[in-house]
Protein backbone atom coordinates (compact mmCIF):
# COMPACT_ATOMS: atom_id res chain seq x y z
CA UNK A 1 0.00 0.00 0.00
CA UNK A 2 1.09 3.97 -1.15
CA UNK A 3 1.92 5.55 2.08
CA UNK A 4 -0.52 8.81 2.04
CA UNK A 5 -0.80 12.31 4.39
CA UNK A 6 -4.45 12.35 5.55
CA UNK A 7 -5.94 15.25 7.07
CA UNK A 8 -9.67 14.45 8.35
CA UNK A 9 -11.47 17.94 10.01
CA UNK A 10 -8.64 19.53 11.21
CA UNK A 11 -9.01 22.89 13.02
CA UNK A 12 -6.46 25.61 14.15
CA UNK A 13 -7.55 28.56 16.47
CA UNK A 14 -4.20 31.22 17.00
CA UNK A 15 -4.02 32.22 20.80
CA UNK A 16 -6.29 35.46 20.01
CA UNK A 17 -9.44 33.27 19.34
CA UNK A 18 -8.98 34.11 15.45
CA UNK A 19 -9.62 30.81 13.86
CA UNK A 20 -7.33 30.18 10.89
CA UNK A 21 -7.73 26.65 10.03
CA UNK A 22 -11.27 25.23 9.80
CA UNK A 23 -12.54 21.59 8.77
CA UNK A 24 -9.64 21.06 6.34
CA UNK A 25 -9.62 17.76 4.41
CA UNK A 26 -6.56 16.32 2.76
CA UNK A 27 -6.01 13.71 1.41
CA UNK A 28 -2.28 13.19 -0.70
CA UNK A 29 -0.48 10.11 -1.77
CA UNK A 30 3.27 9.61 -1.55
CA UNK A 31 4.80 11.21 -4.55
CA UNK A 32 2.21 14.04 -4.88
CA UNK A 33 2.93 17.92 -5.27
CA UNK A 34 0.73 20.31 -3.74
CA UNK A 35 1.15 24.33 -3.97
CA UNK A 36 -0.70 25.76 -1.23
CA UNK A 37 -1.61 29.58 -2.09
CA UNK A 38 -3.25 32.53 -0.47
CA UNK A 39 -2.64 35.73 1.12
CA UNK A 40 -0.53 36.53 4.22
CA UNK A 41 -2.28 35.23 7.66
CA UNK A 42 -4.26 32.44 5.52
CA UNK A 43 -3.32 29.35 7.39
CA UNK A 44 -0.31 28.19 5.04
CA UNK A 45 2.38 28.21 6.88
CA UNK A 46 0.57 26.95 10.04
CA UNK A 47 -1.13 24.04 7.62
CA UNK A 48 2.35 22.99 7.35
CA UNK A 49 3.22 23.39 11.12
CA UNK A 50 0.22 21.15 11.68
CA UNK A 51 1.47 18.43 9.79
CA UNK A 52 5.44 18.70 10.65
CA UNK A 53 4.61 18.44 13.89
CA UNK A 54 5.52 21.75 15.17
CA UNK A 55 2.04 22.94 16.03
CA UNK A 56 -0.51 20.63 17.26
CA UNK A 57 -4.50 20.93 15.65
CA UNK A 58 -7.06 22.01 18.40
CA UNK A 59 -9.62 19.07 16.39
CA UNK A 60 -9.20 16.80 13.97
CA UNK A 61 -6.22 14.28 13.13
CA UNK A 62 -3.65 13.63 11.15
CA UNK A 63 -2.38 10.39 9.56
CA UNK A 64 0.52 9.50 8.08
CA UNK A 65 1.08 5.83 6.71
CA UNK A 66 -2.36 4.67 8.26
CA UNK A 67 -0.93 5.96 11.89
CA UNK A 68 -2.62 8.75 13.57
CA UNK A 69 0.44 11.23 14.27
CA UNK A 70 -1.24 14.18 15.78
CA UNK A 71 0.88 13.10 19.23
CA UNK A 72 4.04 12.23 17.31
CA UNK A 73 7.06 14.23 18.43
CA UNK A 74 8.08 16.52 15.12
CA UNK A 75 11.76 14.23 14.82
CA UNK A 76 9.57 10.83 14.75
CA UNK A 77 7.31 12.21 11.94
CA UNK A 78 10.04 12.05 8.65
CA UNK A 79 8.48 15.77 7.69
CA UNK A 80 10.44 18.52 7.28
CA UNK A 81 10.08 22.57 6.11
CA UNK A 82 12.28 24.59 5.10
CA UNK A 83 11.73 28.20 6.84
CA UNK A 84 11.93 31.66 4.87
CA UNK A 85 15.27 32.06 7.28
CA UNK A 86 16.97 29.21 6.27
CA UNK A 87 17.25 28.11 10.58
CA UNK A 88 20.95 27.16 9.76
CA UNK A 89 23.24 26.72 12.54
CA UNK A 90 25.67 30.00 12.06
CA UNK A 91 28.45 28.09 14.15
CA UNK A 92 28.29 25.45 12.08
CA UNK A 93 30.02 24.99 8.20
CA UNK A 94 28.32 23.59 5.64
CA UNK A 95 28.39 19.89 5.95
CA UNK A 96 27.91 19.71 9.96
CA UNK A 97 24.55 21.92 9.33
CA UNK A 98 23.41 19.06 6.88
CA UNK A 99 24.82 16.32 9.06
CA UNK A 100 23.34 17.32 12.38
CA UNK A 101 19.66 15.68 12.25
CA UNK A 102 21.88 12.77 11.09
CA UNK A 103 24.02 12.88 13.57
CA UNK A 104 20.69 13.05 16.29
CA UNK A 105 19.49 10.26 15.11
CA UNK A 106 22.40 8.17 15.67
CA UNK A 107 23.85 7.47 12.00
CA UNK A 108 26.76 6.27 12.12
CA UNK A 109 29.98 8.55 10.92
CA UNK A 110 30.21 6.84 7.66
CA UNK A 111 26.54 6.77 6.86
CA UNK A 112 26.82 10.55 7.58
CA UNK A 113 29.04 11.39 5.64
CA UNK A 114 27.71 9.33 2.68
CA UNK A 115 24.11 11.28 3.01
CA UNK A 116 25.97 14.64 3.14
CA UNK A 117 28.34 13.96 -0.13
CA UNK A 118 24.49 12.90 -1.57
CA UNK A 119 22.84 15.36 -0.35
CA UNK A 120 26.10 17.60 -1.64
CA UNK A 121 26.13 16.80 -4.78
CA UNK A 122 22.33 16.81 -5.34
CA UNK A 123 22.41 20.12 -4.85
CA UNK A 124 25.19 21.44 -6.95
CA UNK A 125 27.40 21.94 -3.40
CA UNK A 126 29.88 19.32 -3.19
CA UNK A 127 32.97 21.85 -3.34
CA UNK A 128 30.83 23.90 -0.21
CA UNK A 129 30.84 21.15 2.46
CA UNK A 130 34.36 22.85 4.61
CA UNK A 131 32.34 26.63 4.45
CA UNK A 132 30.53 28.32 7.07
CA UNK A 133 27.04 29.58 6.43
CA UNK A 134 27.60 33.22 6.54
CA UNK A 135 30.00 33.00 3.57
CA UNK A 136 27.15 31.47 1.37
CA UNK A 137 24.63 33.25 -0.80
CA UNK A 138 21.27 33.53 -0.30
CA UNK A 139 20.64 31.13 -2.60
CA UNK A 140 23.08 28.17 -1.19
CA UNK A 141 21.58 29.07 2.17
CA UNK A 142 18.57 27.86 0.88
CA UNK A 143 20.15 24.97 -0.65
CA UNK A 144 21.98 23.73 2.77
CA UNK A 145 18.62 24.02 4.12
CA UNK A 146 17.41 21.65 1.58
CA UNK A 147 19.59 19.21 1.69
CA UNK A 148 19.17 19.16 5.77
CA UNK A 149 15.38 18.75 5.32
CA UNK A 150 14.34 15.04 6.07
CA UNK A 151 13.45 12.97 2.46
CA UNK A 152 11.54 10.42 1.90
CA UNK A 153 13.86 7.28 1.86
CA UNK A 154 16.34 6.52 5.15
CA UNK A 155 19.27 8.19 5.62
CA UNK A 156 22.35 5.86 4.20
CA UNK A 157 19.80 3.17 3.05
Amino acid sequence: MEKELVLDQVNKTFEDGSLVLKDIDLRLAQGTKLSVLGPSGSGKTTLLRLIAGLEIPDSGSIFFDGQRINDLPPHKRRFGMMFQEFALFPHMNVFDNIGYGLRMKGLSRDRIEARVKEMLALTGLSNFEKRQVDALSGGERQRVALARAPWPRNPGS
